[in-house]
């Protein structure tokens, strides 16, 4: 018998997966939500929702219309794609739901947050200030954090190149 549709067990095509995960990006970065960019497409906010887990394959002329609806290019809807590991030659994604994707899929909704909030602020010295903090909070990470001796001498020359650039801005962040 002949079943409509892709079982589960077939797995998702690695293209359609990143382009509803870039989908997704955009609509979040958007602040919009499933609704709000289905109602403005004439889609249904469980189409949109197919489209951005990849269960369903996004045309090329509804790429072009998200394209239009985001003021973007299509082509934002693949980059980054040829950077990534290619699956086994032939072979497709497994079903839905691995806790890899979940964490990634976390770290992206907090990055796209905190790029939304980032944008919204108009102080200069305020926007340094922070790129300054995520700076030293990311060297703190790389230098494994945990060393008494690296965290003390790493923070302290930090300290002075903050207050630095501080003075050299003329002001206090």
């Amino acid at each position: 018998m002949k079943r409509r549709g892709r079982e589960k067990k077939e797995g998702l095509n690695e293209v359609d997966v990143f382009v509803g995960q870039r989908l997704r990006e955009l609509r979040m970065l958007a602040g919009l939500s499933q609704s709000d960019v289905a109602s403005a497409l004439g889609l249904t906010f469980q189409q949109l929702q197919k489209y951005e887990r990849g269960f369903n394959r996004v045309s090329s002329s509804r790429l072009f219309k998200l394209g239009q609806f985001f003021r973007v290019p299509v082509s934002v809807f693949f980059e980054g794609l040829e950077n990534r590991q290619p699956a086994a030659e032939g072979s497709e994604m497994p079903a839905a739901g691995g806790g890899e994707e979940q964490e990634n899929t976390l770290q992206s909704r907090e990055a796209l947050m905190l790029a939304r909030y980032f944008q919204s602020i108009r102080d200069p010295q305020i926007r340094a200030a922070i790129r300054e903090l995520a700076e030293r909070c990311a060297e703190q990470q790389a230098d494994g954090g945990a060393s008494a001796g690296g965290t003390a001498s790493s923070g302290a020359s930090a300290s002075r190149r903050g207050r630095g650039r501080r003075a050299e801005q003329g002001g206090h962040a």
